[in-house]
This record gives C-alpha cells, structure tokens and sequence, in this order.
C-alpha cells in the first residue's frame, strides 16, 4: 500500500500517508494492509467513504468502526458535517501521538453532503514529547555502567526518530553491539564493526550468542512485544527501554 511505505520513509520529517477509499468493497478490500500496517506501527490516516447513517448499522453494510476497531488505535465517524474539525483534530492527534498507528475516520455520506459553516478555526493539533523521569535516567546510567556485556536493541523508531546519527554515535562512543529488528533495518548500517545483524525467528548466530550473554539490554525504538514472528528476549535481562 502506497500509503504504507510513504509513511515508513517519510514520517521522520513528520509527514504521514493519507488513503481514502470509497466505501463497501473499498474499505473492505483495505483491510489487510491496515493490519499489516497495525502489527508494524506505521501511522496512516484513512478515510473512507461510508454508509448514510440510517443503514450504517444494517447487514451487510460494512461498519469499519466495527471491523477495523482491533487494527486502529483511534477510529471514528463524522456523523455530521459540523463536527469535521473537530473529529479531524482528533484524528490527527491519535495519528501524531503515542505509539505510531493508523487512525480512520469514516466520511458518512450524508454528512459529506451537507453545508459547512466555517473551517478556518482548525488548527492541527501539535505533537506531544515525552521524557524519562531523572531517577529513571539515573537507573539506566548506573546499569549500563555496571554492565558486563550489554547489546542495543535498535527497532523502527529510530527511524521514525530520525535517530540513526545518534544511535551511531552512541553505539561507537560506548562500544555497545547493536541488533536491529526486521522493521528498523538500516537504522543501523550491519557494516558497521559493532553491528550484529538484523533478528526476527532466523538471525546471524551473533545476535543469538549476545542475547543469551547479555546482562543489559538496551531497547531504543522497539517494542520488546513478543509475537510468532518475533525473537524472543531471553529471561533475566535488565533492561532499559525508551521507545
């Protein structure tokens, strides 16, 4: 999906792909993408056409409210035309924040057809940065120090992050390995010395002998969830997480 992959290259300038659709067969043939899209992290904006509100709820129309509700992190229906500002605000602020996803808002199409009295009070909604409290910071410091044989464990967001120099530099200043999941390649360059490869169920042997060795584990723009897919972390392992 177009969209997709716009995102996945561009959302480090913080630009998202934007996918609308007509309704019926086009919001239910989108539903794959949106999951893959959903297990991966990758924040787009959908908007697809739907149902007038009084068939939205009758079979077999399709209510992607519904149906899309386990692979969205906000999902809504402009079910009036006065309420586009508002519900697009919201929507770009699920898009903007927390854990990267995509959002839809469905366009009712009796909604779409009415008058709208004024649009120039919307004003997108702005991006919120979060930090560590300074004990956590201290912890963090104080493990990695003590630690014996620590390994970074570098995800998408550091893409997302635009992080790649600052991985790089952290990386080569305290001579940490880095492993790389499937969805953050190139966030680290695997020709770098100190880099192991990137790790899903198959990975280089390296990753595998440094995870199981490791003392501390450092996740930088990964999520640690565990998934069929996915490499499991080895018990035990102090870690230190900032996605």
């Amino acid at each position: 999906m177009a969209a997709d992959g716009y995102s996945r290259m561009l959302a480090s300038e913080g630009k998202r792909g934007v996918f609308c659709s007509q309704g019926g067969p086009g919001i239910e043939n989108s539903f794959g993408g949106f999951a893959q899209a959903w297990a991966d992290s990758v924040p787009i904006l959908y908007l697809p056409a739907g149902s007038p509100a009084n068939v939205a709820e009758v079979k077999p129309n399709f209510n992607p409210q519904t149906n899309f509700a386990h692979i969205t992190k906000w999902n809504s229906s402009i079910t009036k035309s006065s309420e586009i500002s508002t519900q697009m605000r919201r929507a770009m602020s699920a898009l903007k924040n927390g854990r990267p996803g995509p959002v839809l808002l469905e366009m009712r199409s009796d909604a779409m057809a009415g008058e709208v009295d004024n649009t120039d009070d919307y004003s997108s909604p702005n991006s919120i940065l979060n930090s560590p409290s300074l004990s956590n910071v201290k912890d963090a410091v104080k493990a990695l120090g003590n630690a014996k044989k620590p390994v970074i464990w570098a995800g998408q967001g550091i893409l997302y992050g635009a992080a790649t120099e600052e991985l790089k530099e952290f990386a080569e200043i305290m001579q940490i390995p880095v492993i790389t999941t499937m969805p953050g390649k190139s966030g680290f360059d695997e020709r770098h010395p100190l880099s192991l490869g990137a790790a899903n169920r198959t990975a280089p042997k390296a990753v595998w002998s440094w995870l199981k060795d490791s003392d501390v584990l450092i996740g930088l723009g990964a999520s640690f969830s565990k998934t069929t897919f996915g490499i499991d972390i080895p018990e035990g392992k102090f870690l230190i997480h900032n996605t």
